[in-house]
């Protein structure tokens, strides 16, 4: 016994009218035009400066020793520092990231 299928055809990606956006493009589209959200790093007395430094690099991807550095120097001088400004979802998920390394830090607007 032979199946016979219907074929349909799948929607076509061009820039005629009509025509549908991938749902990756959307989510892309979307997440570039929401403003950013700041991932801040709080100081506390008990944490290590390197344990921080190690976090920081292990957290945010391509982040380097240097810049891992000013951040934990700026938090433990000024009480806080910007870590990175992203998309919120992704801000998100570097401050549960980072809280769950224990370290201290909140997200807000840009």
């Amino acid at each position: 016994m032979q199946a016979t299928f219907a074929h349909a055809t799948a929607p076509t990606l061009s820039s005629a009218p009509g025509t549908q956006t991938p749902p990756r493009e959307i989510t892309e589209r979307k997440q570039s035009q929401e403003p950013p959200w700041k991932v801040i790093l709080h100081n506390d007395d008990f944490t290590p400066m390197e344990h921080v430094v190690t976090v920081l690099r292990k957290v945010i991807p391509r982040m380097g020793v240097k810049r891992a550095m000013t951040i934990m120097l700026e938090a433990h001088t000024k009480g806080k520092a910007v870590v990175v400004k992203c998309h919120k979802e992704l801000a998100e998920l570097y401050q549960e990231s980072l809280n769950n390394e224990g370290l201290i830090s909140t997200i807000e607007p840009d």
